[in-house]
């Protein structure tokens, strides 16, 4: 313990002082990964973190990962919090608190990923604290968005996202030409048995998604380099034949495994997304490049001055991310034209683009005005990553040197850049601390029907609060009615016996909103056998010891 402690002291010692602000920074955000994951995440439900918080306490109290008689979602969802909350919550009988960890142990996995990354590639411990300090930030907190895709609630891009990235560090560990020394066999063995498991859950959960979206396009990036470089070689040697076949035998052989499971265990189905047509296409395509900057909470519908702290902070991220985008252009081009070291930046950028082309010539709008943006979301840590080793690069250039007649020293032009990242980040959490947890409603229901002592709760025409109810009580079954078609409103994750109301039991409450009367919503006859009980929040609540719909 000593040694570790002197060896950080003199690691430590050595930072200039934009290094300890990137530092304090990274600290900073990961507190704030850290707070919301262990704060009550009931306050922070959405239909989907409903959904896959019902799907996991089914998994385990059914004792299974393949529910019978389930009409399952676009995925298995094992790749997003059920990988590691699903065993937590047998051991602990706690459903959030268990995603909560597991989002945290997910989070460590990625630092683990890029820290070794950045330790092949040298980059300076500042950059690396900064760069960190970019991806483990809620740039945006809605149920579809950046924080809780990631690292927060469902993560259901979690896994997703992690891969290219485990699939670059496989890909740096086994070349002995340029990484021999950086990571010892152990090191390695790690790295290799980690990414086939993840690729291997996640060829399960989510079918080909992954492999088409964050595998295929890193592996294509190395089948071009290595095509380029082919004329220059006599033939492959040994260290280059245990750098690609290892990882990309790995590969395959995990993919069509988990692929032939996959087709056995996925009983849903997705939609098929058609070409975009001639006439949408310029649509489209603005609408994929306004997606780029809604994925870094860049955009707002409120009306706020431009000139305000909120709207600085606005302007600030949607500068970030013209720069990101700037960035990208630029490696793409200069990969296209083989200059420098561009090939070893296009493994990390090349994952993003792909995404944006995908959805810019195929129609996933489905009708609505924007893209969903989420897809991008498999390619933007890893982007990021990139970024960091590409500043490290040019801070490390002559232009950067203390002899330099365009900067004196790195810390000109470091500092302001991590001072701008903190406004970013410290606006982040206020804003989503403000706006994410306001799910209390939903508590203070089911604390309500609680005291009730009733087999079910019917909440009329609000398929979103009886979707959250469900999650967070267990102890009674919950369901939205349909007033119009008199039937029970079910969309995903669930069994395919909750569409009858036999299913529900005889005493429950059914709920509809204050200020409206019951037979405003069922029949007469049926609204007889009710009687007023109380209200939960806007809801009138009546009590009912049969089941008049059965």
């Amino acid at each position: 313990m000593s040694k570790i402690i002197s060896r950080v002291k003199e690691a430590l010692c050595k930072l200039n002082i934009w290094e300890y602000g990137a530092l304090l920074l990274f600290l900073f955000n990961i507190s704030v990964v850290v707070y919301f994951n262990l704060s009550d995440l009931r306050l922070s439900l959405d239909p989907d973190f409903a959904i896959t918080v019902y799907h996991m306490r089914e998994m385990v109290n059914k004792g299974t990962p393949v529910l019978q008689d389930f009409c399952i979602t676009t995925s298995m969802e094992y790749d997003n919090t059920i990988l590691f909350a699903a065993p937590l919550y047998a051991m602990t009988h706690n459903a959030f608190l268990s995603v909560g960890i597991s989002n945290l142990i997910l989070v460590a996995l990625y630092i683990f990923a890029i820290r070794n990354i950045f330790i092949a590639f040298k980059v300076k411990p500042g950059i690396q604290f900064l760069t960190m300090a970019a991806i483990f930030t809620p740039y945006d907190f809605g149920w579809l968005d950046y924080f809780k895709m990631l690292f927060c609630a469902h993560a259901n891009y979690g896994v997703k996202a992690l891969i290219p990235i485990m699939l670059i560090l496989c890909m740096i560990a086994y070349d002995n030409r340029l990484f021999k020394d950086s990571f010892p066999r152990w090191k390695r063995i790690v790295f290799m048995l980690l990414y086939l498991f993840l690729l291997f859950v996640t060829c399960v959960s989510s079918g080909t998604y992954t492999i088409i979206c964050g595998v295929l396009p890193v592996l294509m990036i190395v089948v071009i380099t290595w095509w380029r470089k082919l004329p220059e070689r006599k033939g492959l040697s040994k260290p280059t034949l245990v750098s690609r076949y290892t990882v990309w035998a790995g590969t395959v052989i995990v993919s069509l495994i988990g692929l032939l499971l996959y087709k056995k265990v996925y009983t849903g189905g997705s939609k098929i997304a058609p070409l975009v047509k001639f006439e949408d296409f310029d649509f489209n395509f603005r609408a994929v490049l306004v997606g780029f900057f809604q994925i870094f909470g860049g955009l707002t519908s409120e009306e706020l001055p431009a000139f305000s702290m909120m709207g600085i902070f606005f302007c600030l991220k949607i500068c970030l991310a013209a720069i990101f985008m700037i960035i990208m252009f630029v490696i793409i081009v200069r990969f296209v034209k083989e200059r420098g070291n561009y090939e070893q930046y296009m493994l990390f950028g090349v994952t993003l683009p792909v995404n944006m082309l995908i959805l810019m010539i195929g129609d996933m709008r489905w009708g609505n005005e924007e893209v969903p943006y989420r897809y991008y979301l498999i390619g933007v840590p890893v982007f990021l990553v990139g970024v960091g080793i590409m500043l490290d690069k040019l801070i490390s250039s002559e232009k950067f040197g203390k002899d330099s007649g365009f900067f004196c020293k790195t810390s000109m032009f470091m500092i302001p850049a991590v001072l701008v990242m903190a406004y970013i980040s410290f606006g982040n959490f206020k804003v989503t601390r403000e706006n994410m947890p306001n799910k209390d409603y939903v508590v203070e229901m089911t604390d309500f029907f609680k005291t009730q002592d009733v087999d079910s709760v019917f909440i009329v025409n609000d398929y979103g609060t009886a979707l959250m109810c469900k999650a967070v009580d267990d102890s009674r079954k919950y369901a939205s009615y349909d007033s119009e078609s008199g039937s029970i409103h079910l969309e995903l994750n669930y069994y395919n016996e909750e569409v009858s109301f036999a299913y529900y039991g005889d005493r429950n409450i059914i709920a509809v909103p204050t200020g409206t009367a019951l037979t405003d919503y069922i029949p007469e006859d049926k609204a007889s056998y009710y009687t007023y009980v109380g209200d939960a929040r806007w809801l009138n609540c009546y009590l009912s010891e049969t089941n008049p719909f059965k």
